[in-house]
């Protein structure tokens, strides 16, 4: 007799746990297309109850007591709650969302997740450039780019700004390289020297080739770092690799025009005290002859 007693009571705990339990099922579908999502992680909200979708999308999920809610995630869409009582969870549509990892431009401008990468890149769109536009927008990288040292040229407007990735690796040339739309540009420093003695062995700054971009036209710059990032341009890019990819006008629709317009100016804080009473001759030829030759 209380064998039997035991045994009611038994199977009467487990009916009552069946009945506390809810098995769900359902698909998980692409809210764009329709098509199945394969391996969407779906996981009962408040309890170690999980499982995946399969190759169909298809799902099934053992609901514990008192738990209602579902959440659906899949990497690179946003993440769905849903309240079993409340919505049909037997077919589920996931939106794309903006969950996934920043897009940069590699090496021979292709586009590639940077958490794939196995190589340090950073990129900055046109609009963090061209918030306080300079004459060189190498000055507009200035602080926004890590392990990127850039020197403003002393000389005023149109002069050289000295750029340097991770240090300066070389005596004599530390630029990176750098590519626009594919095309390598040449961004070493144009000086005219002069031997004449009448000035001063003065060169002329007229500025490094980079200059010569528009700010205004640049839609994003990635600045590859190290020679893994680097390697597909050759020993060129030994410094780094800059890219600059321009605008192309395909967010537009029909004809459209831009106007921008930039004014500088400058003055001196103060001058030095010239003499402009007596010179030194024409090619260090001079008029009179000392005692000293």
């Amino acid at each position: 007799m209380i064998k039997n007693i035991t045994l009611v009571a038994m199977l009467s705990f487990i009916v009552l746990q069946l009945t506390a339990q809810r098995t769900i099922s359902g698909v998980v579908l692409d809210n764009a297309d329709n098509t199945p999502l394969i391996g969407v992680s779906v996981v009962a909200n408040q309890s170690s109850n999980g499982t995946v979708s399969d190759v169909d999308g298809a799902y099934t999920i053992v609901l514990p007591e008192n738990q209602n809610e579902i959440t659906f995630s899949y990497i690179g869409y946003e993440d769905l709650t849903l309240d079993v009582n409340q919505n049909d969870v037997s077919r589920v549509y996931l939106t794309s969302g903006l969950e996934l990892d920043e897009v940069v431009v590699t090496a021979l401008g292709l586009e590639r997740s940077s958490k794939g990468l196995g190589y340090a890149v950073q990129q900055i769109d046109g609009g963090s450039i061209n918030q306080v536009q300079a004459t060189n927008f190498l000055d507009n990288l200035n602080g926004k780019v890590a392990g990127v040292n850039i020197i403003s040229g002393p000389t005023g407007v149109g002069s050289t700004s000295k750029i340097s990735i991770r240090g300066e690796s070389s005596f004599t040339n530390n630029n990176p390289l750098f590519v626009v739309d594919g095309i390598p540009i040449n961004n070493n420093s144009l000086l005219n020297t002069t031997n004449e003695l009448a000035a001063g062995f003065q060169e002329v700054d007229f500025g490094n080739g980079a200059m010569d971009v528009n700010p205004n036209d640049i839609a994003s710059v990635s600045v590859l770092k190290g020679p893994s990032a680097a390697a597909l341009y050759g020993t060129r890019a030994s410094n780094g690799v800059i890219i600059i990819n321009t605008k192309d006008g395909s967010n537009r629709s029909g004809l459209g025009v831009s106007f921008n317009s930039s004014t500088f100016i400058e003055s001196a804080f103060q001058l030095p005290e010239f003499q402009n009473e007596f010179g030194q001759g024409n090619g260090g030829q001079f008029e009179f002859v000392d005692g000293l030759g």
